[in-house]
C-alpha cells in the first residue's frame, strides 16, 4: 500500500513536470536520463530521476522521444558518467533489440540498411539496437567509469556489454516488464535516491530489494532488480 501511494502521488507530480527540450551540459560529473518511448509511455514523475542525481552533484541531460537516436547513441553515450535508459524491447529474427526514438520509416530502413544487415539495428515495432551495435561502436575502455541503469527492459544481455566498454557498474531488471508498467519507474527513482545518499551499487539493490520485501511480501509479484560489474561502487 505505501509503495502503490508513493507511485500515485510520483503520477500526479509528473503531469505537471515535464522538458519541453533536451538540454546540455559541459562540466563536472555527467548524467543523461534517455526515454525514446515518452510519448507513448511517458515517465511518472521525471523529477524523481532528476533530483537524486543533481544532489549527488551531477549535470543532467534529459533526451527523450526523437533526440535519443540510433545516431546520437553511436557516440553519445561516452560524455557520460551515470546513464539511465528507459526504453522496452523486442525479438528480432537473431537478437533482443533495444528501442531508440528513430520514426518507423522507409527511409530509416534505407538509413541504416548497413546496421540492418549485421544484426546491430532493426526497425520493427520501433528502431531498436542490439548488443552488437554497442559492442561495435563502444569498444574496450570508450565509456567512461560510471554506472548505467536500464529500466523497462530485461537488461541482463547488455550488463555485459557495457562494462565491457567501461562502464564500473550496471544495474537492470531481469523480468519482462514494459514501461506501460508505471512501477517500475518509483522502484528506479527509490534506487537512485539510495545512491544519491552515498550507498554502494549492492547495497541500494539490496535495500530496494528489502523495502519490496517489507510492503508486498515474500510472494509479491515484482520485478527482480540485479547489479553487475563493481559492487561497492557509488555515484
Amino acid at each position: 500500500m505505501i509503495l502503490v501511494t508513493l507511485c500515485v502521488i510520483s503520477a500526479l507530480a509528473g503531469m505537471n513536470n515535464s522538458f519541453a527540450a533536451p538540454f546540455f551540459s559541459e562540466a563536472g560529473k555527467q548524467a543523461v536520463i534517455l526515454s525514446p518511448l515518452e510519448n507513448w509511455m511517458p515517465t511518472w514523475n521525471r523529477d524523481a530521476y532528476v533530483s537524486p542525481l543533481e544532489r549527488a552533484g551531477y549535470q543532467v541531460d534529459v533526451l527523450l522521444n526523437g533526440n535519443v537516436s540510433i545516431s546520437f547513441l553511436k557516440t553519445g553515450l561516452a560524455k557520460y558518467d551515470v546513464i539511465i535508459l528507459r526504453t522496452d524491447s523486442f525479438q528480432g529474427e537473431g537478437p533482443e533489440f533495444y528501442c531508440a526514438g528513430d520514426p518507423v520509416t522507409s527511409r530509416t530502413r534505407a538509413a541504416f540498411s548497413k546496421e540492418i544487415a549485421a544484426q546491430e539495428v532493426e526497425v520493427g515495432i520501433c528502431v531498436g539496437f542490439s548488443i552488437l551495435f554497442l559492442q561495435h561502436n563502444y569498444p574496450v575502455g570508450s565509456l567512461r567509469r560510471g554506472l548505467v541503469v536500464v529500466v523497462g527492459s530485461p537488461a541482463g544481455g547488455l550488463s555485459s556489454a557495457f562494462t565491457r566498454a567501461g562502464s564500473a557498474a550496471f544495474v537492470g531488471y531481469y523480468d519482462v516488464l514494459n514501461l506501460n508498467w508505471g512501477r517500475i519507474d518509483c522502484l528506479t527513482q527509490k534506487l537512485l535516491a539510495y545512491l544519491s545518499e552515498g550507498s554502494t551499487v549492492r547495497d541500494s539493490v539490496i535495500q530496494l530489494n528489502n523495502y519490496i520485501y517489507r510492503g508486498h511480501g515474500a510472494t509479491a509479484n515484482w520485478p527482480s532488480i540485479f547489479w553487475y560489474g563493481e559492487a561497492t561502487f557509488k555515484i
